[in-house]
This record gives structure tokens, C-alpha cells and sequence, in this order.
């Protein structure tokens, strides 16, 4: 899996070269306010309509490393990332004010700082268990599973507690499928605190690694796809240049905000887009360069567009 996703990264990048830069023009977006905004509350809330397996998710391409970015004086800033994208896309300030929505990502200070409390393997858990579920069926599985572990805290109300790699891995699959996992995500689960115990993956190497990095070691794991790695960029270690290529919602709303078509001049009326034309990786990164180096703040904002509800709202 892993070698499939670096070559087709390669390609990908291969094809951008060969590209002629173009600027990209603007459109403008619908004046009718967004009725109902719905994106992602909290990390790995996907959004309820995608569309794709999270086993044969499209690889994202990365124009710009987020890590390899110069940063300004004191830190990230949300307001100056704002500031540059309304001067370089000035739809997007309409769109983002229309939608009254804040960008949760950046609601609380800390840029994939230690500071911020990361726990890997928790968001990593946590997204394997989600996966394909409604958000009440995943929650309700998840509460089940804690309480394996027999720690008082797991059973109290909006508890932070969560057991480690090895207490994790003290359990046997049945105990889990017991609690409502399926087969596959027992071992996924138990494939993922391996990682851990053995230090292939640690919080501290996270912290240190480049979006293409991270994506290639998570991607190694079993029932880790590159959505799930996506969404954890963007949501836990806040890496402000993720566009999730292979995200349904988002590639629906980049086609509304761009007024993009397909060959024939308009998307299928069955499928995954409901008559929307969804463009292809390539067609979403060229779009996507008038945002750069802040793509992770329109890729938030163009869920509102497609007005994509989360598995919360399911």
C-alpha cells in the first residue's frame, strides 16, 4: 500500500512539473446565503457522503510541505493567514463570512506543538473505529471499548482518559469484537499499537516529520488510509497546507466554488457527486494554488459549500 501511494505521488508531482503555470481565474460564487454549514467539529468527524473506502483512498499530492514552510515571527497566525488568502482569493472572504461559520482547526492555539497535547494513537484509534460508521454507532462502540479496560475514568462524561499501545495490545481481538469491533478493526486496532510499542511511530516523531513523511509511514499501517492521514494533519497536527484530494465533500465543493465541468460540460446525474462534476487530484491541486501555503483553511470551507453534513449530524 505504501509503495503504491509513494509512486503515485511521484507521478503526480512528475505531471505538475511538466505543467505550465496558469493562473488560476477567478469565479464568482452564488449570492444566495449557505442555508445550512456543516463541516467537520472535531478530528475524524468525517463528513456522512464520503464516498470512498478508506482502503482505497486517492493519495493526496502534496505542492507545498507545510512543515518545509517559513514561519512567521511568533508561530502560525490564523489572521494573517486569512489576510493573505482574501488578498489572493477575495471569493473566499465572501464565502467564509457568508458561512458564519469559525474554522475549528484553528480555534485553539498551538500548531502540532507539544504543547498541544497531542495523542497520536488516540486520534489514530479513534479513526479506525469510525470508520464507515454513523457517528452514534462509532461513538457507541467506542464507549463499549473503553470500558474494556476497566479504568473508572473511561465511564465518566466527556472523559479525556484513553489506554495505551500496550494495555491495547493486553487484550485479545475477541475481547474487542465483543465490544462491536469487526474483525478487520481488531486487528487494525492491534496492528496500530504495534507501531507504538516497537517506536515505529511516536508522538515526538510526528511532531518532527513533513506531511509527505507522515504520510508514508501512517499509510504502512494496516486500516490507515491516506484520508484518515489527511484528516489527522489537518485536525491534530494542524498543518496548514493539507488539501484532501480524495475527500468528497471537498472535491464537490471545489467544483461549485470554481464552477468546474467535466468533459461534457456538466457530472454524472447518478454516483458519488449527485450531478456535480468532481474533479480529478490534479485538477483540484491546480485550483487550489491561488490558496497556497494555506490550503487546510478553503479545504474546511469548501465542506460549507457542498454543504456536507457530519457523521455528528447523521
Amino acid at each position: 500500500m505504501c509503495n503504491q501511494i509513494c509512486n503515485t505521488q511521484r507521478t503526480v508531482k512528475r505531471k505538475e512539473n511538466n505543467l505550465e503555470s496558469k493562473p488560476v481565474k477567478k469565479r464568482s460564487i452564488k449570492e444566495e446565503p449557505v442555508d445550512r454549514v456543516y463541516a467537520p467539529a472535531l478530528p475524524f468527524d468525517a463528513p456522512a457522503d464520503v464516498g470512498i473506502t478508506e482502503i482505497d483512498t486517492v493519495p493526496s499530492a502534496f505542492a507545498v510541505d507545510s512543515a518545509a514552510l517559513p514561519k512567521p515571527e511568533g508561530g502560525f497566525s490564523f489572521t494573517s493567514a486569512l489576510a493573505h488568502m482574501y488578498k489572493q482569493d477575495p471569493n473566499l472572504e465572501a464565502l467564509i463570512e457568508k458561512s458564519g461559520k469559525p474554522c475549528r482547526i484553528f480555534e485553539n492555539p498551538g500548531l502540532g506543538q507539544e504543547s498541544s497535547g497531542l495523542n497520536s494513537f488516540k486520534a489514530l484509534t479513534r479513526a479506525i473505529v469510525y470508520q464507515q460508521l454513523s457517528g452514534k454507532a462509532a461513538a457507541s462502540i467506542m464507549r463499549k471499548w473503553l470500558l474494556v479496560f476497566g479504568d473508572e475514568r473511561a465511564s465518566e462524561p466527556d472523559s479525556q482518559w484513553f489506554p495505551t499501545p500496550q494495555q491495547v495490545r493486553s487484550f485479545d481481538q475477541a475481547t474487542y469484537r465483543a465490544a462491536g469491533f469487526s474483525n478487520r478493526k481488531a486487528e487494525y486496532v492491534h496492528a496500530l499499537a504495534d507501531k507504538y510499542i516497537d517506536g515505529s511511530i511516536t508522538d515526538e516523531k510526528l511532531l518532527t516529520m513533513n506531511d509527505e513523511q507522515i504520510s508514508e509511514l501512517l499509510c504502512s499501517v494496516r486500516g490507515i488510509g491516506q484520508w484518515t492521514v489527511d484528516m489527522f494533519l489537518m485536525f491534530d497536527l494542524k498543518r496548514p497546507n493539507i488539501l484532501p484530494v480524495g475527500d468528497l465533500g471537498i472535491r464537490k465543493g471545489m467544483s461549485m466554488y470554481f464552477q468546474m465541468k467535466g468533459a461534457k460540460g456538466k457530472g454524472k446525474s447518478s454516483g458519488p457527486g449527485n450531478g456535480v462534476y468532481l474533479p480529478t487530484p490534479m485538477e483540484m491541486i491546480e485550483a487550489a494554488e491561488i490558496w497556497e501555503p494555506y490550503r487546510t483553511i478553503a479545504s474546511y470551507y469548501m465542506w460549507t459549500v457542498a454543504d456536507t453534513k457530519t457523521v455528528d449530524d447523521a
